[in-house]
């Protein structure tokens, strides 16, 4: 009888114990708050090793849209190159097309004042010369609709046989051909229609050929 009581209160006392430990359990979770930081309840989006690797995800997506990102086109800084255009003689006595190099653009102004002040020290080396006498001035080019006026200073006429002064007005007239093909060229001198030109008195055909 004894020992029947004993085992008995041994077992009611275990299964109070069990009891107890289960409302225990039960209720110490009860008041808590989900904490994503809190393993118990898993990692979420923000938990330390989670947030590690979106970083690593953001870093590749970010690397990968770079290296999709074209390299920009490198631009070629040289400046472009402008020539004038003249016509000298050359050593065989034939009229000839003579360029220089400019970094702006050249107009049929700048190229007369060029063909007026004669080859330079490279071009005479190479064969080039000029039958229109020193130091004569442009006084002005009239670049008009269908034709060009050019009014050159009396000394024009200076110096040389008939045949210069034929060769430099050739000179002259081509050279404006370059810059005005379609047009026809007149020469003035002083602000007159030039007739006759230079001491054999040469006659001059308007327009110039």
């Amino acid at each position: 009888m004894n020992t029947f009581f004993k085992t008995f209160f041994v077992c009611l006392i275990a299964a109070l114990g069990f009891l107890f430990y289960q409302y225990v359990s039960s209720d110490s979770y009860s008041g808590l708050k989900l904490s994503s930081n809190n393993p118990v309840f898993g990692i979420h989006d923000d938990h330390p090793l989670k947030a590690k690797e979106n970083n690593e995800t953001k870093q590749d997506t970010s690397k990968e849209i770079k290296n999709q990102t074209p390299e920009p086109i490198k631009q070629d800084n040289k400046k472009p190159v402008y020539y004038s255009k003249v016509c000298f003689y050359s050593n065989s006595g034939k009229l000839t097309l003579v360029k220089r190099e400019f970094q702006n653009p050249v107009g049929l102004s700048k190229a007369l004042n060029i063909l007026l002040r004669g080859p330079v020290i490279s071009e005479s080396k190479n064969g080039y010369y000029s039958e229109i006498p020193p130091n004569v001035d442009l006084i002005s080019v009239q670049n008009q609709n269908n034709k060009v006026i050019v009014n050159l200073s009396s000394n024009f006429g200076n110096g040389g046989g008939s045949q210069s002064i034929e060769n430099r007005v050739k000179q002259l007239s081509k050279t404006v051909k370059l810059y005005a093909p379609n047009k026809s060229v007149y020469l003035y001198i002083d602000g007159t229609q030039v007739e006759y030109l230079g001491g054999d008195g040469v006659y001059i055909k308007q327009p110039l050929d």
